[in-house]
């Protein structure tokens, strides 16, 4: 294998090395983010209150619906 060989494979490792570095400080800045502003510190915790909310989310949804229906039954009633 030529030097020249060589200094391209070391060039591509100290590449991804710097790749891998920046992912990382992305990666924390991200985990960071998310504690301060939600004051969860693990992706799984992350995950269960995204089902929570969602959860909420749909309650409310058909708590709506319902609502809606006996708004219109009572104005057709009025009607």
């Amino acid at each position: 294998m030529t030097t020249q060989k060589l200094l391209q494979i070391k060039e591509k490792i100290d590449n991804a090395k710097t790749q891998q570095a920046e992912v990382k400080g992305q990666i924390r800045s991200i985990k960071d983010q998310i504690f301060t502003k939600f004051k969860i510190k693990a992706i799984d915790a992350a995950n269960e209150q995204l089902k929570e909310r969602a959860e909420e989310l749909d309650k409310m949804e058909k708590d709506f619906k319902i609502g809606e229906e006996e708004l219109e039954k009572v104005f057709s009633l009025h009607e």
